[in-house]
């Protein structure tokens, strides 16, 4: 047996669980990129701050045609989360995009918000561009609620 918080001894509590019951993408196998953003609605209703980091972000620059990659980050502070496969399958549909990375970084944002929706507090969306030209390119796009 273990001892509750008030010293008496009982059973720790289960702790709640966030229902995944909805998404698609999850445990599905292979799937094609999709723009499709799923979230995950938390047990919770303080705010987490979240974190996803990839560097398997890929683009066109609209000039040149030549591909760009990026290191991406997507930080929310939020009482629902990003289905992690569902925000690798969104990234993905980039690749064969031909777009500047300001505009990449304001389209994600607004994306992530579009999905997440009233659980959302805050949003931030970096991208470290690989240096190309010997130029090092760092975009931030931020969102707050209201």
């Amino acid at each position: 047996m273990s001892a509750r918080q008030d010293g008496h001894p009982g059973t720790v509590p289960t702790m709640a669980r966030s229902d995944t019951s909805h998404l698609r993408a999850l445990g599905a196998g292979p799937m094609e990129p999709t723009r499709s953003l799923e979230i995950i609605p938390l047990d919770t209703d303080a705010p987490l701050e979240i974190r996803f980091r990839t560097d398997e972000l890929l683009a066109r620059c609209p000039v040149t045609d030549q591909r760009d990659h990026y290191q991406a980050e997507v930080e929310l502070v939020a009482t629902a989360t990003l289905e992690s496969k569902s925000l690798k399958l969104y990234l993905a549909t980039w690749e064969q995009e031909s777009i500047l990375a300001e505009d990449l970084a304001n389209s994600i944002a607004d994306d992530v918000v579009a999905a997440v929706g009233t659980h959302l507090v805050g949003l931030t969306v970096r991208l470290q561009q690989q240096v190309r030209g010997g130029i090092d390119i760092a975009v931030r796009a931020e969102r707050r609620a209201g």
